[in-house]
């Protein structure tokens, strides 16, 4: 029997009206803040060294100076794990092997010398952040001090970084407040920080990600801060949406002559609300999305070993590479390219080898070994098969120009053209190579296609209607980032009245 006075309805309403009350007080100013670092990261980003900023700190590479071949990565080859990448490049000067092994570390050997890189000491750390800033921008006598070798620090978390930890940071005295990282264990520069950069970053990509250095370390424990925040902020707009609903008048107003029952900046914020409660609602989820919550978006198969099996199936040829001793990649150098050579790529399809000569992101060489009668296209056709056996391709689709799934925005340059392959396997996988090289660019699965739209598409409104035709994209970001904000200070100022009058309530004496 239920006791006298008993009404679930209004236990209810009571628990509606609290947890929008608490929630919101709670997580109004992380709404505000939100809005407004977000508008900052559309013009400033994370600190990250892009392509071009890279090939621009080279020099090309010093032909004299190449002593030793490719004994030395092809002997490490032997072992179970493959080769994701292996490139000459250069530090400080000096040509240097580079060399990554599947799910592995960078790996560096100079190619003059023969001698390894692995713990870079500092002087040689400060000569390579020098010589690359003096490349870039075109300078001399420009001097550098060593600051720390560090795992991790607030400019460096990213886990792009991991396979070349520890770094060095190094400070460039441009009056800019420059300073780069470099690898100790290949010698290159990897990261790149300026004043302004990272000040603006403090009001932008750390707010925005709550990023501070001792939390994003413990990657788990970040995540779980994001998913409770934005739970918290979706519990609070779909509470205050509810009521919001229920309070408005559209036909028989209220007697103060409104469709909303309140008076002064409750009255506002009820009305925003409703306008504000939708775009609330999709950007808090679409941020929650980022995460990959709950391994929403996990793929069932591996990308890495997918990718091994399409670069060697059957192992690394036992036959030399293209271009494998000292004399043949001097001669590579010498070659001309058409532009200066900065870097030398070696890749395998099937386990055969080819090559690509860099002179700048968009300078970019392809070469099969002398001899070769197979074209790269044929040896993509060959290879493709092997990345999911046993299963069929469903299309195929030449790219030169980007879509829906394919783009650049955000400072992320995708190379043109490219390859698109459907295969049908239960997660529906797509492949893109490109096809200056042969390798693969990235997989989509089924569930990484529904992300594109969740977190790309609700989050940053990448649409090709609005991408492609700037500032149209800026202006609808910051209207709808403007609006939000406005509606977070109508509860903030809210939050403050009502936990002042709580306050003073606390302090009355009791009669």
């Amino acid at each position: 029997m239920k006791p006298v006075g008993f009404r679930p309805t209004m236990s209810l309403k009571r628990l509606l009206y609290l947890s929008h009350r608490w929630l919101g007080i709670g997580m109004c100013g992380v709404l505000a803040m939100w809005c407004v670092s977000g508008v900052v990261m559309m013009y400033v980003g994370f600190p990250e060294l892009t392509r071009d900023e890279y090939y621009d700190g080279l020099e090309p590479l010093a032909v004299d100076r190449v002593n030793v071949g490719l004994e030395w990565p092809l002997g490490l080859a032997d072992s179970e794990a493959g080769i994701e990448q292996l490139l000459l490049t250069s530090s400080a000067g000096r040509p240097v092997y580079l060399l990554k092994l599947e799910g592995g570390s960078w790996m560096g050997m100079y190619a003059d010398t023969g001698a390894g890189v692995a713990q870079l000491p500092a002087e040689a750390a400060v000569a390579a952040a020098v010589d690359f800033y003096e490349a870039q921008h075109s300078t001399k006598a420009v001097s550098g001090k060593h600051l720390e070798l560090l795992h991790m620090d607030q400019w460096s978390v990213s886990d792009g970084l991991h396979p070349y930890r520890p770094l060095h940071r190094v400070s460039i005295e441009d009056g800019k407040g420059t300073e780069l990282y470099v690898s100790s264990l290949t010698g290159q520069v990897v990261r790149d920080t300026h004043r302004n950069e990272r000040i603006w970053n403090w009001l932008g990509s750390n707010l925005h990600w709550i990023y501070p250095v001792q939390l994003r370390e413990h990657r788990g424990v970040w995540e779980q801060v994001i998913i409770v925040l934005s739970l918290a902020g979706l519990v609070s707009v779909i509470t205050g949406a509810i009521i919001g609903l229920t309070r408005l008048r559209l036909k028989r107003r209220y007697r103060n002559g409104s469709r909303s029952p309140y008076q002064g900046m409750t009255r506002y914020h009820h009305l925003l609300g409703l306008l504000a409660s939708a775009v609330l609602l999709t950007f808090l989820l679409s941020g929650l999305m980022s995460v990959g919550p709950w391994d929403v978006f996990e793929s069932r198969s591996s990308f890495s070993e997918q990718r091994q099996r399409y670069q060697q199936q059957d192992g690394i040829s036992r036959s030399a590479p293209a271009y494998s001793r000292a004399e043949g990649i001097r001669e590579l150098i010498r070659k001309d390219a058409g532009f200066p050579v900065k870097e030398i790529s070696w890749h395998w399809i099937g386990g055969e080898s080819h090559i690509s000569l860099h002179g700048s992101r968009h300078e970019v060489q392809h070469l099969l070994a002398p001899g070769e009668t197979e074209s790269l296209e044929q040896r993509i056709h060959g290879g493709i098969g092997n990345l999911i056996p046993g299963s069929s391709i469903r299309d195929w689709q030449l790219l030169d120009r980007y879509d829906l799934y394919y783009y650049s925005h955000h400072d992320r340059h995708r190379p043109l053209p490219a390859l698109r392959v459907k295969f049908a396997d239960p997660e529906s996988t797509w492949f893109h190579v490109d096809l200056s090289t042969g390798q693969i660019l990235d997989r989509l699965t089924d569930r990484r296609r529904l992300e594109r739209w969740i977190f790309n598409g609700l989050h940053t409104l990448d649409f090709t209607l609005l991408i492609n035709h700037r500032p149209a994209w800026d202006l609808v970001m910051i209207s709808l980032c403007s609006g939000v904000f406005v509606f977070s200070v109508t509860s903030v100022v809210i939050a403050v009245q009502y936990l002042r009058r709580r306050t003073r309530s606390f302090g009355r004496p009791t009669p």
